[in-house]
């Protein structure tokens, strides 16, 4: 039977022989590969569609996702910009702020010294004035003593009496006494 067999082209005789003592027979292999094929069939239907159409769907989602993030990217940015133009104004606005509470400190300042000063002066001169009454009437009075002193020792130095000393002679020591 070999021999019959062995007739078709050497190559052919030698893969019959090989498909022979491998145990595999035609009509088996014929239904596998048929098989084989509704399998692939089936499953591509089944089973690669849905899952390239979820593949698809998740690779849309990651693009929307990347998309959102890169725009989130920009909006955190243009927030950052904003945030640095608030900051940047809010510290203009406190340097003006405080430069402002400094002149207007100044003023102040100047204006409380100002009346201080003021005050100071009419209290100096009111004193000085006080003083000034004082120190006349402490010379009226000194005067006052010192005329009757006076004319007490003079009576005594010339034995006579308060009466008959001359005013003029009095007066004029007195007058002599305020020119010292």
């Amino acid at each position: 039977m070999e021999v019959e067999t062995c007739r078709m082209s050497h190559v052919a005789c030698r893969m019959s022989e090989l498909i022979h003592q491998f145990g595999i027979e035609w009509k088996i292999l014929v239904a596998q590969i048929v098989n084989f094929f509704i399998l692939l069939v089936i499953l591509k239907k089944f089973a690669y569609g849905p899952i390239l159409n979820i593949l698809k769907e998740r690779r849309k989602k990651i693009e929307e996702g990347l998309l959102a993030a890169e725009e989130s990217q920009k909006k955190l940015g243009e927030a950052e910009k904003e945030k640095e133009g608030i900051l940047t104004d809010a510290r203009k606005e406190s340097i003006g702020i405080i430069q402002k509470s400094e002149v207007t400190a100044r003023e102040k300042e100047s204006q409380i010294l100002t009346e201080a000063g003021k005050k100071a002066e009419g209290i100096f001169v009111e004193e000085k004035a006080k003083i000034h009454e004082e120190k006349l009437k402490m010379k009226e009075d000194i005067y006052k003593e010192f005329s009757v002193f006076l004319k007490e020792a003079l009576a005594k130095i010339v034995e006579k009496s308060p009466q008959d000393l001359d005013d003029n002679l009095i007066q004029e020591t007195l007058r002599e006494l305020k020119e010292m």
